[in-house]
């Protein structure tokens, strides 16, 4: 799912997210929890204001930041890459 994403810019372009934008609520990043890179890719696992965690994936070729996973603060699913248990496709 395509997400409207304000990051920082340092070093690079979209160094790391800041806020997204889902239908007409901003979410504010609290933390970057893990990043992890593709070839054309960078992704970073957040946690929001909220506490929920989000996955999401900036794709260099397209210039365009997609939200992968979900996972609402207090479930109890896991996955291979920690507390992810939804994922959006």
């Amino acid at each position: 799912m395509r997400v409207r994403v304000d990051a920082y810019a340092g070093h690079t372009a979209n160094e790391r997210p800041l806020r997204f934008t889902l239908g007409h609520r901003t979410i504010t990043v609290a933390e970057v929890l893990d990043r992890w890179y593709g070839e054309r890719e960078r992704y970073f696992r957040v946690r929001v204001d909220d506490g929920d965690v989000y996955v999401l994936k900036y794709s260099d070729a397209d210039d365009a930041w997609e939200l992968v996973s979900f996972t609402h603060h207090g479930s109890q699913g896991t996955d291979p890459h920690g507390d992810i248990d939804k994922t959006l496709h």
